[in-house]
């Protein structure tokens, strides 16, 4: 089962910066998830939110600031404890993840702004470092994932959602996408051995709050999305 930590070890550092990837393969993860928008200037860059206020010490949307604006700004303001961090872009996570051999999960943030060729680029740069193989796209705008495999089949993908589907599995079968990854709230037994039945994967993701997750694993899945690698890793051993 993949390990995959949610926005880096987002339990306990600053979400999306490159201090939260390492300390989560520090921790034992296998895999990295984390979010991507594109700057005023067309640059991938890793946060979560649209607006930058919540995680960092700037205002306004990401998509209204130039890399050399958003590279000023400090995104640890939810760890005042911790170092100013950076917020990354695309090409810095994937100098750091090359020579590692780790599943990483890029969520296309194009649910409220439907950035234009945001999947060509993220694929442009993926063929760039020849790290298909170890690449996830999900998102929640499920258009964005038919984009991406337009442009190339072969990248795996996962349908984010959080909502209670109607026969899911159906849904993610007839996108042909390889993962489903729903909210730990939706899923149930029946789900889980329908998406087996179809064999397509299912990678549950996590809140902000600490769960149980060891309640989980009776459902198989074929990974966890959480805030903390590090129970994940003790849960599995």
């Amino acid at each position: 089962m993949i390990n995959f930590a949610h926005r880096g070890f987002k339990g306990k550092y600053p979400e999306n910066t490159m201090l939260a990837f390492k300390k989560a393969i520090e921790a034992g993860a296998d895999g990295i998830e984390f979010d991507v928008h594109l700057s005023k200037d067309g640059e991938l860059v890793i946060i979560h939110d649209e607006f930058l206020d919540r995680t960092s010490d700037g205002e306004g949307l990401v998509s209204e600031k130039t890399l050399k604006e958003l590279k000023k700004l400090n995104a640890s303001k939810l760890y005042p404890v911790c170092d100013i961090q950076k917020i990354p872009t695309l090409k810095e996570y994937f100098d750091f993840a090359k020579d590692k051999e780790i599943i990483t999960n890029i969520e296309l943030k194009t649910s409220i702004i439907d950035y234009p060729c945001i999947e060509q680029k993220v694929y442009e740069l993926i063929k760039e470092y020849d790290l298909a193989e170890n690449i996830v796209i999900s998102s929640f705008n499920h258009n964005s994932l038919v984009r991406f495999k337009n442009i190339d089949a072969k990248i795996k993908c996962g349908v984010l959602e959080s909502s209670r589907l109607y026969k899911p599995w159906d849904y993610v079968k007839k996108l042909g996408m390889e993962y489903f990854h729903p909210m730990n709230f939706v899923v149930n037994e029946e789900i889980a051995e329908k998406f087996a039945e179809n064999n397509i994967g299912l990678n549950i993701w996590f809140g902000k709050a600490d769960y149980d997750y060891s309640k989980y694993l009776s459902l198989k899945p074929t990974g966890f999305i959480t805030d903390y690698p590090d129970k994940i890793c003790g849960i599995l051993k």
